[in-house]
């Protein structure tokens, strides 16, 4: 009689498994697995206008297309590194599903590709239509990545790194917001010296290398020169270079500083451009910090300069760096001043026939 009552609870128990594991495959989401080497994101047709990448502890940043470029709109529609962002969507709309390392939704905290707990997560959107969700979990191996897409409960390897999908804005933000061409400017303008480009060279023109004596177009002058004083082209133009191709460093905002040292700058540059637009550049010593502060008229923001570009531009800035003294900037006239030297002094006529005179005499 015990016997069968045992048997009995025993079937009652299976039949509650069975009945369990019928249940659960129906609420189960499907974990079919793609094949490997088949494409992890698939945005068909639509384009992309905004990106968000999001970090551990609630960190994020927001770019977004604006015309032909891209914009940080958390910093106030800063102009975003476009070669940077379109690399970004390249390798996103290149990545292969390598070997699915999980099929099942409990191991995606393990890989760390759920959806609350990731190393990133990356969401391609166009207008208010979300196109695509991506979570980037631990790593295997260099430039190995595990991943998913929300559309999918597999965990595959790819190839990717995190570190291409950083969230500070500094890392986003164009540094060569600034840059101009160097042919555009026209002037440049530094205490005590202003230096103004000319379309012909001037005759005599001191160049400062060996070919100082054949002025091309594009030579620099400047009024005001000691006499024996000419510009210094080669480093003129190094000058107009650093200028027109300056690179910043992050943004510190638009608000003003006494920190910032601009008050008393270390180096103040006036630039005015083709078409009459005048620059000016101020550089101050950033009272908190081994860089410097760059403040541009042309932008309203204030940007942190490292310290090896400041240290350059002012040694380029430099009057004793861009004024060369007539007769010693070239090879040429140190030699002739050499064979100067050497020559015995020429004699007049008058004295060269007395000294024959004496000799006929003797």
């Amino acid at each position: 009689m015990q016997m069968q009552k045992t048997i009995g609870m025993l079937a009652v128990l299976l039949a509650a498994q069975l009945l369990l594991a019928v249940g659960m495959s129906y609420t189960e989401p499907s974990l079919a697995v793609h094949r490997p080497d088949t494409p992890l994101l698939d945005l068909g047709d639509g384009s992309v206008d905004r990106i968000t990448i999001a970090a551990p502890d609630d960190q994020h940043i927001i770019l977004a297309r604006q015309n032909d470029g891209w914009v940080l709109p958390g910093t106030g529609g800063f102009p975003a590194d476009k070669s940077r962002v379109d690399r970004l969507l390249g390798e996103l709309k290149g990545l292969k599903r390598g070997l699915a390392v999980a099929t099942t939704k409990g191991a995606q905290k393990r890989f760390k590709v759920s959806n609350d707990d990731f190393e990133r997560r990356v969401q391609l959107a166009r207008g208010d239509e979300m196109l695509a969700t991506l979570y980037f979990g631990t790593s295997p191996g260099m430039r190995r990545v595990n991943a998913r897409t929300s559309e999918d409960d597999a965990v595959y390897t790819t190839e990717f790194g995190v570190y291409d999908a950083p969230v500070k804005p500094e890392d986003w933000e164009d540094k060569g917001v600034l840059k101009i061409l160097p042919g555009e400017i026209e002037t440049i303008g530094l205490t005590g010296l202003t230096l103004e480009r000319l379309t012909a060279a001037p005759a005599g023109t001191v160049a400062g290398g060996k070919d100082s004596q054949k002025p091309e177009t594009g030579t620099w002058s400047s009024e005001g020169l000691a006499e024996g004083e000419a510009v210094n082209q080669a480093n003129a133009d190094a000058l107009a270079q650093k200028l027109a191709g300056l690179m910043v460093g992050a943004v510190l905002g638009t608000e003003a500083n006494p920190d910032y040292g601009l008050d008393q700058p270390a180096l103040a540059i006036r630039v005015q451009r083709q078409g009459g637009q005048t620059i000016e550049y101020r550089i101050g010593k950033h009272g908190k910090a081994d860089d410097y502060v760059l403040k541009a008229s042309s932008r309203p923001e204030y940007f942190r300069l490292p310290g090896y570009t400041a240290d350059a531009l002012a040694k380029a800035a430099a009057r004793d760096q861009l004024v060369a003294v007539s007769g010693e900037a070239t090879d040429d006239g140190e030699a002739a001043q050499q064979g100067a030297e050497r020559s015995p002094p020429a004699q007049d006529p008058e004295a060269q026939d007395q000294a024959k005179s004496a000799v006929g005499a003797s």
